[in-house]
């Protein structure tokens, strides 16, 4: 409850500031003072919340003062529940940090026996909503803040940049209760859109794979508003041809079997980083991938019959590389936070593949954006 809620239920009198309860009154206020985006500094208000309704209650023990013993008795089970709901979250936190610390030996997060990837997942279902989005935010600004990493690429910091642009649009980030993780168009059409982000919270690689994934889901956001594509989010510029569409995707095909061949037997990638490596460079290219994505997009509602016979017939086009189609930005990106964050060298031979495949897709997204007339994306901060 709010201070004043507070004050009315214990008796806001005259004498109030002689009582132990200005100290429960104190803590109280400071709970509430906290910024939403601090939930580490919230965490330590309210357990202070709860230590002073503890001495409280217990001074008072067999001393009378129902009224005010009732209200404090009240804030004390409310502010037990709110612990609880915090020790979840810092759960979720400690169980992402074991799974740095896994990573940092060099073991296989994927074979321990202690399923952390899935615990993590569970805790995270239980996390306040509120919570999920501020701790989410967070991660957010995490990732923005490797622009001043002096060891950062060029070619990954200009994309950072670009993120954190796309960041504005994000209005809400939450564990997916029902469906699949991932971006999708929740208000808005165009450059007025706003999205939802479904997070994939079972972090297999701890912190490494959630910059990752967050970084993959914005670039989601940035190639929508880049191409002026369909809800889909499909990587074609608004109204390409065919041909067009057959010539590109067989260029993001070769790219990917070219990263493909760097990253086979480099020792410089362990089994854990070559697989999660290997996953994106496959997902990256799945054959009939947009012709799926358009069919279930029409089934819902959320494109017209136009558009989804327009992404058929560019799926089609891509052959057997329709996923470059949705998915080709969005890996390089990703693959991009990986190796940034595993603190792999630059003169690798894969890294140097992907950091030039990278620059040609943000070239092409910019050049997008002229075009169109919408200008070089400008950075802003995290939300």
């Amino acid at each position: 409850m709010e201070a004043a809620e507070f004050q009315q239920r214990t008796g806001d009198g005259p004498m109030r500031g002689r009582s132990k309860i200005v100290q429960v009154d104190n803590a109280l206020t400071a709970f509430h003072a906290v910024p939403a985006d601090r939930p580490e500094t919230a965490l330590i208000a309210l357990k202070a919340v709860v230590r002073q309704c503890e001495a409280y209650v217990q001074h008072k023990e067999g001393k009378g003062e129902g009224q005010r013993l009732a209200g404090v008795s009240e804030l004390q089970r409310q502010a037990g529940d709110g612990l609880a709901k915090f020790r979840t979250l810092a759960a979720f936190n400690e169980l992402v940090a074991e799974i740095d610390r896994l990573m940092e030996r060099g073991a296989n997060p994927d074979t321990d026996d202690r399923a952390l990837a899935a615990a993590a997942q569970e805790v995270s279902r239980a996390i306040p909503p509120d919570n999920f989005h501020a701790m989410m935010e967070d991660k957010v600004r995490t990732l923005g803040a490797l622009s001043g990493d002096p060891d950062l690429p060029a070619e990954t910091r200009g994309i950072i940049g670009e993120l954190m642009a796309a960041a504005q649009r994000v209005t809400r980030m939450q564990v997916p209760m029902n469906g699949m993780p991932g971006m999708k168009i929740t208000a808005g059409e165009g450059e007025s859109a706003e999205f939802t982000f479904n997070v994939d919270a079972q972090a297999r690689g701890g912190s490494s794979f959630l910059q990752g994934h967050i970084a993959h889901e914005l670039t989601h956001v940035a190639t929508h508003q880049a191409f002026g594509s369909s809800p889909v989010m499909e990587l074609v510029e608004a109204g390409a041809t065919p041909e067009e569409v057959r010539v590109l995707a067989t260029e993001r095909k070769q790219t990917l079997l070219e990263l493909q061949q760097a990253l086979r037997n480099d020792p410089a990638f362990n089994d854990f980083q070559e697989s999660m490596l290997s996953e994106k460079l496959v997902y990256g290219a799945q054959p009939q991938k947009l012709e799926q994505y358009a069919s279930g997009f029409a089934r819902a509602g959320k494109i017209t019959e136009e558009q989804r016979a327009r992404l058929v017939t560019y799926g089609q086009a891509a052959g057997d590389a329709s996923g470059t189609l949705v998915e080709y930005d969005t890996v390089l990106n990703q693959m991009l936070v990986y190796l940034h964050q595993w603190g792999i060298s630059q003169g690798n031979p894969f890294y140097v593949l992907l950091r030039a495949a990278a620059q040609a897709a943000t070239d092409r997204r910019n050049q997008a954006r002229g075009r169109r007339g919408t200008g070089q994306p400008a950075p802003g901060p995290a939300p």
